[in-house]
């Protein structure tokens, strides 16, 4: 199932609000430091970063969430978004 470009157009991360693009069943942060995926469940996007998967851009292992900041437990790759 393939999203409306001008929905993707209007949605953007929930954690660092960059734009998104459909990869299959998910939608993927552009951000490459962010990253976040988000499932598409059942033709609807959920856009709850506790339900995001948050690979990690250096080493792609999870990344534990706490707060506003992404750690990686296995390389320590960290980021860290201030929502304004």
């Amino acid at each position: 199932m393939t999203l409306p470009k001008d929905l993707l157009d209007i949605m953007a991360c929930s954690l660092c609000t960059s734009g998104l693009r459909q990869v299959g069943e998910t939608l993927a942060c552009e951000n490459p430091k962010c990253g976040l995926v988000f499932p598409i469940k059942e033709e609807i996007p959920v856009m709850l970063i506790e339900e995001a998967s948050r690979p990690c851009p250096k080493c792609g292992k999870p990344r534990d969430w706490k707060g506003d900041e992404l750690r990686c437990p296995a390389c320590g790759e960290t980021f860290r978004h201030e929502r304004k």
